[in-house]
């Protein structure tokens, strides 16, 4: 079955992806953007913007990134909220694949996931994941009916995923990992509403434990391990989010995805900008250059012209 052939899939709606959003769609580009969740993002994170060129006016986080959408919008990008599990970058048709089993297709990608990403491993995740470990529990939770889970983490993410789960498990121990839930009062109140959703604070996970499947948590400070059948893990780090990619792409020694000086990376066609290239100031003004530069980039690769077409006379 062939599915829609867009010119651009954008991965992240953070500003390095609705600025590349705005420079493609505006170029009569046919644009897609996929984001996992607008709150999950560094800026989406962010209580009051007053630096940002042209808003004089101090903004969240997330009023900044509705008026980057909104613009990208008004010229004709598409914007899905959706997972990006896996990419396919070789040959001049790129596949995306999605946590909510779409199966999309591009002639060129523009990759800006952020840098997010967990920046360590708790012992005996990596063995145990697709068995027992997920970090996706609108595509999991239905494994875990009747089965008792945690969820590992205190932002938003965290907090509506263990509510997904809470109506298949049949019991959800939300493990934060400090004092307080990052979300706003009412998000939390919904937690506490839950009838099967105990929430605990200051757990610190030391190891996920199991041969064939997650059996229990270690827990620090705690006596015995916490038995579970699921751990879903939302943890917020700073390292770049790269888990879609696969080794598809090639990766620097420092663990950032690598491009050259046109924002391409290893697979022509595939463009990169923002956080996940690892950068020493990070700023929105910053990022959002870049996925313009990036957009040009790509628009260029799209008509195969030497030089990426102003967008100014």
């Amino acid at each position: 079955m062939q599915t829609e052939l867009f010119d651009v899939i954008i991965i992240g709606g953070g500003p390095a992806g609705s600025s590349a959003a705005l420079y493609t769609a505006r170029a009569a580009q046919r644009t897609l953007v996929i984001d996992k969740d607008p709150h999950a993002g560094a800026l989406g994170m962010a209580h009051s913007i007053a630096n940002y060129p042209g808003v004089p006016d101090a903004v969240t986080g997330m009023q900044l990134l509705e008026l980057m959408k909104r613009q990208a919008v008004s010229f004709g990008a598409l914007y899905q909220r959706d997972k990006v599990t896996g990419i396919d970058p070789d040959g001049p048709e790129k596949s995306v694949f999605t946590a909510s089993g779409k199966f999309l297709r591009a002639k060129s990608l523009i990759l800006a996931t952020g840098a997010m990403g967990k920046s360590s491993e708790i012992p005996g995740e990596k063995k145990l994941v697709g068995q027992g470990v997920s970090y996706c529990a609108t595509c999991d939770a239905a494994f875990y009916k009747g089965k008792p889970v945690a969820v590992y983490g205190k932002n938003r993410e965290a907090v509506e995923e263990a509510l997904v789960l809470s109506r298949f498990a049949s019991k959800v121990m939300l493990l934060c990992p400090g004092g307080k839930l990052a979300v706003q009062d009412e998000e939390a109140e919904l937690l506490r509403q839950a009838e099967n959703l105990e929430i605990r604070y200051n757990s610190k996970v030391l190891s996920v434990n199991g041969e064939k499947g997650v059996e229990s948590l270690s827990l620090e400070g705690a006596g015995d391990p916490l038995r579970v059948e699921g751990f879903f893990i939302y943890l917020s780090g700073s390292s770049p989010v790269l888990d879609f990619i696969g080794g598809r792409l090639e990766i620097s020694g420092c663990g950032c995805l690598k491009v050259d000086r046109e924002f391409t990376t290893s697979a022509p066609g595939v463009f990169a900008a923002g956080d996940m290239l690892c950068k020493e100031i990070r700023q929105a003004v910053i990022v959002a250059a870049e996925g313009c530069q990036a957009a040009l980039y790509a628009g260029r690769y799209l008509r195969g012209t030497p030089k990426p077409a102003p967008d100014y006379h």
